[in-house]
C-alpha cells in the first residue's frame, strides 16, 4: 500500500504542469494511436491484462508475465492514405525479469500542399512517425507486484519539420488477493519536447477479473490524457469459445465530446489460436471519419 500511495504522489506530480494546456497542444499525437488488435477490440482497457510483447505499449509493468520468447506484428488499416504498424519482441531473462524491443510507426501519405485555393494540389507531401522502444519488466514482491519500464525515441517529420525526443512510460501490475483479479498502472509519454510541443502525457488504470476457469475476461481502465485534459473510461470483454477461438468487444465512454458521428468509441473482433501461432482482428469504426481494421500476428516459442 505504501508503494501504491508513493507512486501515486509521483503521478500526480508529474501530471501538475499540464494544468494550463489544453485540446490540440501536444506534439507526436500519433502515440495516442492504440496498437495491437486484441486490446483494442476489447475498447483499450488493458492496463491489466498484457502477457506478450504488446506490453511494450499497453503496461511494461506485465512484461513479467511473458513467461516465453513472444514476436508480434501488428498491421492497421486507417484511413485515407494513412497506415500503422508495430513489430516488438520480448524474452525472458533467466531469473532477471523479461526484456523487449519494439518499433512502432504511422505513416500518412499524399497530402495535398496548395500555396492558393485551387482544387488541384501544388504538390503533396507526407508525415512519417516513428518510436524505437527498449523495455523491461520484472516481478518484486513474491510474484505479486511487478514493475517494468519503457524507454523511447521519437520521431516525427512533417513536410519541412523534423523533430526528435525521448520518453519513457512506467508501469505496474498487481495481483490482488482477489483470485483472477489484476490491477494495473501506467505512466505513458513523460519526456521531452518535440518541437516546441509537449509530448501527450497519458495515465492509464484499471483492472481485470477472468472467470470461467478464465474463459472469460471482464477489464476496466480509466484513460487520463493530461495535456489535452481529457478522460475516458474503458469496458471490454473476452470469451473463449474454446481453445482456438475467442470474441470480443469494448467500448470507450468520453467520445461524445469529439463529435465524430455515431459508433465511435465502439469496438469488436476476435482471435483464432492455432499452437503457438494467434491471429487477431479488431474492427474498430471513427464514425463520420470511417472505419479502421486492425491484425496482429502472434508467436510464442
Amino acid at each position: 500500500m505504501r508503494f501504491l500511495a508513493l507512486t501515486a504522489v509521483v503521478l500526480l506530480a508529474a501530471a501538475a504542469p499540464s494544468a494550463a494546456a489544453g485540446v490540440g497542444t501536444t506534439g507526436a499525437q500519433f502515440l495516442q494511436v492504440g496498437v495491437g488488435a486484441r486490446p483494442l477490440a476489447m475498447g483499450g482497457a488493458f492496463s491489466a491484462l498484457p502477457d506478450d510483447a504488446n506490453a511494450i505499449n499497453w503496461n511494461p509493468g506485465a512484461l513479467a508475465e511473458v513467461k516465453t520468447k513472444n514476436l508480434t506484428a501488428s498491421y492497421n488499416a486507417l484511413f485515407k492514405d494513412e497506415n500503422q504498424g508495430f513489430l516488438g519482441y520480448a524474452s525472458p531473462v533467466g531469473q532477471a525479469g523479461t526484456a523487449a524491443v519494439g518499433f512502432n510507426y504511422l505513416m500518412v501519405s499524399d497530402i495535398p500542399r496548395r500555396a492558393a485555393e485551387s482544387d488541384a494540389p501544388d504538390s503533396t507531401f507526407a508525415n512519417q512517425n516513428y518510436v524505437a522502444s527498449l523495455a523491461y519488466g520484472r516481478s518484486v514482491i513474491l510474484d505479486k507486484f511487478s514493475l517494468g519500464v519503457n524507454l523511447k525515441y521519437i520521431r516525427e517529420d512533417l513536410d519541412n519539420f523534423k523533430g526528435s525526443a525521448m520518453a519513457v512510460d512506467l508501469g505496474a501490475l498487481y495481483k490482488t488477493p482477489v483470485e483472477h483479479l489484476t490491477a494495473g498502472l501506467v505512466m505513458q509519454n513523460l519526456g521531452t519536447r518535440i518541437g516546441p510541443d509537449p509530448l501527450p502525457l497519458t495515465f492509464k488504470g484499471g483492472a481485470a477479473y477472468r472467470l470461467f476457469k478464465e474463459r472469460l475476461v471482464l477489464a476496466s481502465d480509466v484513460d487520463w490524457l493530461a495535456m489535452d485534459q481529457r478522460a475516458y473510461w474503458d469496458l471490454g470483454g473476452e470469451f473463449w469459445l474454446d481453445k482456438a477461438l475467442a470474441l470480443r468487444a469494448g467500448y470507450e465512454l468520453g467520445h461524445g465530446v469529439d463529435k465524430t458521428g455515431s459508433m465511435v468509441g465502439f469496438a469488436t473482433g476476435f482471435g483464432v489460436k492455432i499452437s503457438q501461432l494467434v491471429l487477431d482482428y479488431a474492427f474498430v469504426p471513427f464514425g463520420d471519419l470511417g472505419n479502421t481494421h486492425r491484425f496482429t500476428l502472434g508467436w510464442r516459442f
